[in-house]
């Protein structure tokens, strides 16, 4: 039986493995000395444990019976069945590597550049694997007796939180890019934002300011962690996210007041590639050519497409339904319902009565029923009354309970400081005032000074210096 491995690398994955040391400056030379010392100082004590398997891990190869290590590099196109070909080690050793599935599926996305070390037992098994996912997780593989094991070891980081704030110039990617900013905070704003404020349409002198974690070792920043807190200013109005967990204990994003910015509804529950057919109720059908309304849109999209719930809710009907073909209707919430038609098939084990989330794949695209080709049609109701999915008012999300809206207030407290645009210092200066040495009072002035904001001539710029103290005098019995 011939086995054949179709995982393959593409060249334009290397940019993902080399994205997260954008921000060093170190050369590649570095970056391999680094990469094996990391190594060194993570397998140190289990090539300490395999030498003195006969004392130690009962059932582990001995190395003494194992080749050295090897390096397998990675080259655009390669597959793990080739590289392991290229070691000497058979399909069945790749197979049963990818057999620990959840362990090893990073094997599955392999990119050029990567690097997989090897050792082999004298008689052509893998002993050995240690693969470098990212900069902080590694996969290890070990044979014990006849089985393969794996562990993701993950290296120790310090988190830190980071502020970055500023004025929009161009656009705010080219505004964080400025600041040093990785990509992956623009792309996580256009996500928070993607319901509240479309990011694109900032204009120059908009106001920015997020703060999000970052992973270190030894003072190199190597992950990025997920937005904390952010907020955008634009058209004179306001909007803050924060980041917090939901009543399910999942983590979204909420404003001020507790609101999510996930709504819940979604207008678009399948990838459509365009609007084949508008929602009208005088529609002239194209399969009967008669007049009659169309309570939904049509959105096109290929063959097998995914189909995804519009929102949380029950299913009310899963079958066949006449001109709709295969069709899903589901009961929401507050009286809304959403219908799915014309799908090639159902998800598996999807039944009346089953509740769904928002999200969840129910079906996928076909042209089942009057349909002259693969879309899906989508329709949203209030009351059982048919409106336009893509303009009706939607119900807003799911907001925070009001058991957590005084821990969340308090919580939130700290951050909307640090998003605050730093005050800026108010130069004073009174006849009474004192001068100031290393910005620290001199002595005291009284609350009954008149003040007077200092222009700051041309002839005394030196004025600067000045600061304006506020001293607390103690009250005096008469």
């Amino acid at each position: 039986m011939h086995h054949r491995q179709v995982l393959r690398a593409s060249a334009a994955g290397a940019l993902g493995v080399s994205l997260i040391f954008c921000s060093s400056a170190q050369s590649a030379t570095s970056a391999t000395h680094d990469t094996s010392a990391r190594f060194d100082a993570a397998f140190k004590l289990t090539n300490d444990v395999s030498r003195h398997s006969a004392t130690g891990d009962k059932g582990r190869v001995d190395s003494t019976q194992i080749t050295r290590w090897q390096t397998l590099a990675v080259a655009s196109g390669d597959s793990l069945s080739q590289l392991f070909a290229k070691a000497g080690l058979g399909a069945s050793q790749w197979m049963e590597l990818l057999k620990l599935k959840d362990k090893t599926k990073s094997l599955r996305s392999l990119q050029p550049g990567d690097q997989i070390d090897i050792r082999k037992t004298m008689d052509g098994r893998l002993a050995e694997l240690r693969y470098q996912i990212d900069p902080l997780h590694t996969l290890t593989v070990n044979r014990v007796g006849s089985q393969l094991t794996a562990q993701i070891q993950k290296v120790s980081t310090q988190k830190r939180e980071l502020t970055a704030s500023g004025t929009i110039s161009r656009s705010l990617a080219r505004s964080l890019a400025r600041q040093g900013i990785p990509s992956r905070i623009a792309s996580q704003l256009s996500s928070i934002y993607r319901y509240r404020h479309n990011l694109r349409r900032l204009h120059p002198g908009d106001h920015f300011a997020v703060v999000y974690q970052a992973e270190y070792i030894d003072q190199k920043q190597v992950a990025l962690g997920p937005i904390l807190a952010a907020s955008i200013t634009s058209d004179h109005h306001n909007y803050k996210a924060f980041r917090a967990k939901d009543v399910d204990g999942k983590f979204a994003y909420y404003d001020t007041s507790g609101q999510s910015y996930q709504p819940s509804f979604t207008r678009k529950p399948v990838a459509y590639t365009r609007i084949s057919s508008p929602f009208n109720l005088h529609r002239m059908n194209p399969v009967l050519h008669v007049v009659r309304p169309h309570e939904g849109v049509d959105m096109a999209a290929p063959m097998g497409t995914p189909i995804h719930a519009a929102a949380n809710g029950t299913v009310k009907y899963a079958g066949w339904a006449h001109g709709y073909g295969r069709l899903v209707e589901l009961n929401n919430f507050s009286g809304y319902s959403t219908r799915y038609g014309h799908m090639h098939r159902l998800a598996k084990g999807l039944h009346v009565g089953q509740p769904v989330h928002k999200g969840q794949v129910i079906g996928y695209v076909g042209e089942s029923g009057e349909a002259t080709g693969p879309h899906l049609h989508f329709e949203v109701r209030i009351h059982d009354v048919a409106y336009n999915p893509l303009t009706v008012k939607l119900p807003g999300g799911q907001p925070l309970p009001a058991s957590q809206l005084a821990s969340y207030t308090r919580n939130i407290q700290p951050l909307i400081a640090k998003l605050e645009p730093v005050p800026k210092t108010l130069v004073a200066r009174t006849d009474s005032a004192p001068v100031s040495t290393n910005n620290r009072c001199t002595g005291n002035i009284s609350l009954h000074t008149t003040l007077a904001i200092d222009p700051i001539g041309a002839a005394d710029r030196k004025a600067t210096t000045r600061i304006f103290c506020v001293v607390r005098h103690q009250a005096t019995n008469a």
